[in-house]
């Protein structure tokens, strides 16, 4: 049956046929129009696990634009904003309010609110400052500038000891600092099942809030990932050969918390501003690539969880964004007003915003 929704503009892919060179255009521009085009978008990586489902993703990703260092300061003005309202900064790591009317002002140094700076979740040290790693959105915050020095280098990590963190009568940093060199990776139970993991790190670490803690672990899936040819060269002991491009304490870490801190509304609009997605990214600075752990979460388990031996079947996967009662017509979707998600209708992934229905490129429906 002809969907509803067809655009012209595939009618005439699918009529005219003028070149391979046009057909490979146009379905790039619309690679993720849909749940089949988001499985189109990453069909390389149906049925395979482990490694080889990492280094399938890698190939479908690499190839992005690089908007450089200065334009990070105005992709994550609409990336880093509440709703991508290109004003209001969310900080991952203080609760301080920063608001801005144009591309972000960085500052490198001050007092806990006096400023922003862009964190590099993956330190620049680690990669030489090298390019395209640089500027990668999917992995740079907008981030206070004291935050920002007080994380410094460090690796990520868990602790219950004794911590360095910083206020001023603005604001305060909720991330913290050890003081101690003797981390280890707390129990934790998910799913029904407890996990013990069993690596620590010797030196001190960054512990960031819980509400963001999956945010950075799929971040750091995405690097080792999208840089899967080079991570395992790089230093600061987070990445390596080990586990599919993570070190063993790293791997551990971040699966425990990508498994406590599901994918927020936060991280959806994210991902839809550093693809480029009209609807939430208002400017012309975009990488026209995507994180696969934020668009289908449970790849995880399949390069680093519980799956690893396990083929995945992508259409098994748009369940996890279905919305309840498995609505099967536009028409009788019901709208909330005050969230953004994803849901599931017929065979088509689309975004609910503040009442009204968009494809994942924009065009608006409902």
């Amino acid at each position: 049956m002809r969907s509803p929704f067809l655009t012209p503009k595939n009618d005439i892919m699918k009529k005219t046929l003028i070149s391979l060179l046009a057909l490979l255009l146009v379905a790039q521009i619309w690679a993720v129009d849909s749940s089949t085009s988001l499985q189109t978008y990453y069909a390389t990586a149906n049925g395979l696990s482990d490694n080889e489902l990492r280094l399938a993703l890698h190939n479908r990703i690499k190839s992005h634009t690089d908007v450089g260092y200065g334009g990070l300061s105005t992709l994550l003005r609409w990336a880093d904003t509440e709703n991508a309202d290109g004003q209001h900064i969310i900080d991952i790591y203080t609760n301080c309010t920063f608001t801005v009317s144009g591309d972000i002002s960085w500052s490198s140094s001050g007092s806990v609110g006096a400023g922003m700076n862009r964190e590099h979740t993956v330190p620049q040290s680690w990669f030489n400052s090298a390019a395209p790693m640089k500027a990668d959105a999917f992995h740079v915050y907008a981030t206070d500038c004291k935050a920002n020095n007080n994380r410094s280098s460090y690796l990520y990590g868990e602790f219950t000891g004794d911590s360095t963190a910083y206020s001023s009568n603005k604001c305060a940093e909720t991330g913290k600092l050890s003081k101690g060199t003797d981390n280890s990776i707390a129990p934790y139970t998910y799913n029904n099942q407890t996990y013990a993991p069993t690596e620590t790190w010797s030196g001190k670490v960054y512990e960031p809030a819980d509400e963001y803690k999956g945010d950075l672990a799929r971040s750091y899936f995405y690097m080792a990932t999208c840089y899967a040819d080079k991570c395992a060269g790089w230093s600061g002991g987070a990445f390596g050969n080990d586990n599919n491009g993570l070190d063993d304490y790293t791997a551990e870490l971040m699966l425990k918390w990508h498994r406590l801190d599901p994918v927020s509304e936060k991280e959806l609009i994210r991902n839809e501003v550093i693809y480029g997605n009209p609807l939430y990214n208002k400017s012309d600075k975009k990488q026209l690539n995507r994180n696969p752990f934020i668009d289908y979460p449970e790849l995880v388990e399949y390069i680093w969880g519980d799956k690893k031996d396990v083929p995945v079947t992508l259409s098994a996967l748009e369940s996890l964004y279905a919305n309840e009662g498995g609505t099967t017509d536009l028409e009788n979707l019901s709208l909330d007003q005050h969230k953004t998600s994803k849901v599931l209708v017929g065979s088509q992934i689309y975004i609910v915003r503040e009442g009204a229905v968009y494809t994942l490129t924009g065009s608006r429906v409902k």
